[in-house]
C-alpha cells in the first residue's frame, strides 16, 4: 500500500467515526421512540423487569429484545440511549465484515464502499434506532463471508442465528447456500450437477437443517410473521416492494447505472428486449395497487406511504418513474459480476422483497449490501463522489427522523 492509499484510507475511517458520532448524537435529541422503535423497547422493558411472553405486536422473534434487555439488566440500568447504544455497537460490526468481503473482490474501493454502507441513506437511521433490521443484516453478511471462505458449517450457523432476528432473512440465506452448492456448475458441464448435489448435500447439512426447521416454524406458527399476523399474512406477495426496490436502488446507485449505459444501449439493440420492456409497462401501469392497510395512512410522514400514495394518485407519475426501475433493472442484468454465482441474485432478489405484503425500504437492506459487494468497481473519484453526495442525504434523513418531520 502506498503512502497516498494508506491516507486515504485513514481519512475515510476518520469519516466513518464521525459520521456515527453525529448519528449517535442527533439520536439522542430523540425524545421519544421513533415509529416502530416503540413496539421494539415496550417488548424490551417487558423483558428488563422480569417478564417471558412476547407482545402480539412483535411480528418477530424477540431474541434481540432478550439480548438487549439482558444487558440492560447486566449493566443495571435502563434508558432508551443505552437501546440505541448496544443496538449500534452490534450494528457497527457490520462494517469490517462489509471490508473483509469487499476486499476479496475490489480491493482498492473496499474503504470507500465500507463507508457507503454505513452513510447509504436509506440504511444510516437504524444505525441509531431499535430496530432488528441491521443486526439481522450483520448475520447475513456473516454468513456469505463464511461461504466465501468455504466455511459452510458456521455459515449455516450465523444463517441460524438471522432467522431467530427476522424470518425474512430465510430468502437470503438462500441465495448464500445456492451461492455454495453451485460452486462447480457450468453450461459446458452438464454433469457437474452431481458436484453440485455432492456440494448440496455434504457441505450444507446446517443449511438444511436451517430450512426444515424454518418450515416446521411456518407449518407449527400458521404462517411467518409471530405477532400481528393478520396484517402479514403468508402468501401475499406484493409487487410494489419490486417497483419500490428498483427506484430506491436507482437513488442509490446512479453512478453505476450511469457507468453500465454503453452495456445497456447494446442489449436494447435487441428487439425481444423492448417487447418485454412494453409487456412489463403494461403489466405495471394496468395492476399496480397500494393494498395494504399500513400502507394507506400518514401519507405526509412515513416517505414510503406518501410514494406509494402519489403513485396510485398521478398516472404520468407512475409512468415517468417505470424509467429509473427499468434502467435499474438492466443495469443488474448488464452489469458484470466476479462470480457467475452472484447471478443468483437475479432471482433471489424480486422473490425477497415481493414476498413482503407491506411495502418498506427495509426489507431492500440485504439486497443493497450485495449489489454494493459484486457491483464493478467506479474510478475513485466517483467512488468517492458518491459518498459525499450519501452523507448530506443521511444527515438530512436523520434529521426528519430525530425532528419527527418524516420517517422512511
Amino acid at each position: 500500500m502506498t503512502a497516498d492509499a494508506g491516507a486515504n484510507r485513514a481519512a475515510l475511517w476518520l469519516v466513518v467515526w464521525a459520521g456515527v458520532v453525529f448519528g449517535y448524537a442527533a439520536s439522542c435529541v430523540l425524545g421519544g421512540p421513533a415509529s416502530d422503535e416503540g413496539f421494539h423497547a415496550h417488548q424490551i422493558w417487558h423483558y428488563y423487569v422480569g417478564g417471558n411472553e412476547p407482545f402480539d405486536t412483535i411480528t418477530t422473534p424477540t431474541f434481540y429484545h432478550q439480548i438487549i434487555a439482558s444487558v440492560m439488566n447486566l449493566i443495571g440500568y435502563y434508558h432508551d440511549y443505552l437501546l440505541r447504544l448496544v443496538n449500534l455497537l452490534v450494528a457497527l460490526c457490520l462494517l469490517p465484515v462489509f471490508y473483509r468481503m469487499v476486499r476479496r473482490y475490489r480491493p482498492a474501493t473496499a474503504s470507500a464502499r465500507t463507508a457507503q454502507l454505513l452513510f447509504a441513506p436509506l440504511i444510516f437511521p437504524y444505525y441509531f434506532l431499535v430496530y432488528t433490521d441491521l443486526w439481522a443484516l450483520l448475520l447475513i453478511a456473516l454468513s456469505f463471508l463464511a461461504v466465501l471462505e468455504r466455511r459452510p458449517w458456521l455459515a449455516g450457523l450465523f444463517g441460524f442465528g438471522a432467522v431467530l432476528i427476522r424470518q425474512d432473512a430465510i430468502i437470503w440465506l438462500g441465495l448464500a447456500y445456492l451461492y455454495m452448492a453451485t460452486e462447480h456448475l457450468t453450461l459446458s458441464r452438464p454433469f457437474a450437477w452431481r458436484a453440485v448435489l455432492r456440494d448440496a448435500l455434504l457441505r450444507g447439512p446446517v443449511f438444511l437443517a436451517l430450512f426444515g426447521a424454518f418450515i416446521g416454524f411456518v407449518l407449527i406458527n400458521g404462517g411467518v410473521a409471530i405477532g400481528d399476523s393478520g396484517s402479514h399474512p403468508m402468501m401475499r406477495f406484493n409487487l410494489s416492494n419490486l417497483y419500490g426496490f428498483l427506484f430506491c436502488a436507482w437513488l442509490l446507485f446512479l453512478p453505476l447505472c450511469l457507468q453500465q449505459l454503453p452495456r445497456i444501449v447494446r442489449l436494447l439493440r435487441r428487439p425481444w428486449v423492448w417487447g418485454l420492456l412494453l409487456a412489463a409497462f403494461a403489466f405495471y401501469m394496468s395492476f399496480y395497487a397500494n393494498e395494504h392497510g399500513y400502507n394507506r395512512t400518514h401519507y405526509t410522514f412515513f416517505v414510503h406511504n406518501g410514494w406509494l400514495h402519489l403513485l396510485e394518485e398521478y398516472l404520468w407519475l407512475r409512468g415517468l418513474l417505470f424509467v429509473p426501475m427499468a434502467w435499474m433493472a438492466l443495469t443488474l442484468v448488464v452489469m458484470p459480476y466476479p462470480d457467475r454465482r452472484c447471478y443468483w441474485l437475479l432471482l433471489i432478489a424480486p422473490l425477497a422483497v415481493v414476498a413482503h405484503p407491506m411495502v418498506d425500504p427495509r426489507y431492500y437492506f440485504p439486497a443493497y449490501l450485495l449489489i454494493n459487494l459484486w457491483r464493478p468497481a467506479l474510478p475513485q473519484g466517483v467512488e468517492l463522489a458518491t459518498l459525499a453526495g450519501y452523507i448530506p442525504l443521511a444527515a438530512f434523513i436523520m434529521y426528519g427522523t430525530v425532528t419527527g418531520l418524516f420517517f422512511l
